[in-house]
């Protein structure tokens, strides 16, 4: 469910059954040219529907992260970020991108419960593995299984 589908009036009663924020990455640098900007977006937003689709009922996707410009200074806003999340009645905060570990050298700040990376190529070779490892990892934050703080697929 994205942040915008919620009117305010509903927040209060659905705030029980959506504990886990999803925040994505897009990870621009600010020197794309706008069709490679767009490029990061709809990779980004193929990446995300193997989290929104089957996790609808529970997750809420916040607006994108959309530049990185450093990774200390990156990290140390998404820290920030994840931490009022929490602060706001999150259970669970999901970092997601679809930038390789080279292209957004990022760990996950330690309020994240999880950072997932599903690149363009991965999604195009194994779908089916991504998804599953995204439904696992899911799975496992809920279960109350200690998650790894990145997921890389």
């Amino acid at each position: 469910m994205k942040f915008s589908d919620i009117a305010e009036g509903q927040w209060d009663e659905l705030k029980p059954y959506l504990d886990t924020a999803l925040l994505p990455l897009t990870g621009l640098g600010g020197g794309e040219a706008p069709h490679e900007a767009t490029r990061a977006l709809e990779q980004l937003r193929d990446a995300l529907d193997l989290i929104e689709i089957p996790f609808k009922g529970r997750i809420v996707t916040y607006p994108a992260v959309h530049f990185a410009a450093e990774p200390d200074e990156t990290k140390r806003q998404l820290e920030a970020v994840c931490q009022r999340l929490k602060e706001a009645g999150f259970r669970y905060i999901v970092l997601m991108t679809a930038r390789s570990e080279d292209e957004l050298p990022l760990a996950a700040p330690q309020h994240a419960d999880a950072l997932i990376r599903i690149t363009p190529e991965q999604l195009k070779e194994d779908a089916a593995g991504a998804r599953q490892l995204v439904s696992e990892t899911v799975a496992k934050l809920w279960a109350g299984e200690a998650a790894e703080s990145s997921s890389n697929v």
